[in-house]
């Protein structure tokens, strides 16, 4: 359980591999579970923030590829 979003982008398929990239080279402790669990949708992206209801915390390098790609997002919280 945690703070989870929805990040709404139209990407291209070359953005998507490069997301899926930068989202599989982030850093985790082996065993530990994940303070953020990130995936690549249909619409741009589901992130659960298990510990931080800040949707970009440790994904700083997927919101500046975004930008300086010029990828327009929308960030929606996501209430159960």
């Amino acid at each position: 359980m945690g703070y989870e979003f929805r990040i709404a982008a139209s990407l291209t398929a070359g953005q998507r591999q490069h997301i899926a990239r930068l989202l599989a080279e982030r850093p985790q402790a082996p065993g530990a579970m994940p303070d953020t669990d990130a995936r690549l949708t249909d619409t741009g992206l589901y992130v659960c923030q298990h510990l931080r209801p800040d949707p970009w915390h440790g994904l700083a390098a997927l919101r500046a590829y975004l930008e300086a790609q010029g990828t327009g997002y929308a960030v929606e919280e996501i209430d159960d």
